[in-house]
């Protein structure tokens, strides 16, 4: 009974497990995505120097996707549950129903502890100058260090002040 009870555990996990790695929170971020609001408006542009690129690691919400995670998993616990209480276990309505509920709760259970509501995703540190020289900045942006390389870039800023400094690069393919 110990084997089945974790087979099933098993096989409840591999959709969050699934889910999670479906999911690309943070990608809302990339310098190169846009709101709609942000379609159509004017924004103001500038090209910059890009004088070193260094990779960096971004703390994103994933609060969405672990609230799916939670939902996929108490549905399909609870129809897990229900389904094998009344099926394989041959118990009566209340039983099978009562199974259910408990199989819902494992479900949500299990499918918030699949997918955390903090993720890691890749990044990049852009170290940069105006054309003319001066001053050197720094900018944090979602993306891959080969989408960007030493030279002219170009530097959008966007209504809500937030600088957004456009790949300048193109990573192989493999």
């Amino acid at each position: 009974m110990i084997r089945r009870s974790r087979a099933v555990m098993g096989v409840m996990l591999v959709p969050f497990l699934i889910l999670g790695a479906c999911a690309s929170p943070g990608e809302e971020s990339r310098p190169d995505v846009y709101d709609q609001s942000q379609v159509n408006s004017l924004q103001q542009a500038r090209v910059v120097q890009i004088v070193s690129v260094s990779r960096a690691r971004v703390n994103v919400d994933n609060t969405k996707n672990h609230k799916k995670s939670r939902m996929w998993g108490s549905l399909l616990g609870g129809a897990l549950g229900a389904g094998l209480a009344t099926g394989v276990g041959h118990v009566g309505w209340g039983a099978g129903l009562a199974s259910g509920l408990g199989g819902l709760a494992a479900g949500a259970l299990l499918g918030g502890e699949a997918t955390d509501t903090q993720k890691i995703i890749r990044g990049v540190m852009i170290t940069y100058q105006n054309r003319e020289g001066g001053a050197l900045f720094m900018s944090t942006q979602i993306g891959r260090p080969c989408e960007y390389k030493p030279g002219n870039a170009l530097l959008v800023t966007t209504a809500a002040q937030e600088i957004r400094i456009q790949p300048n690069a193109s990573c192989k393919r493999k």
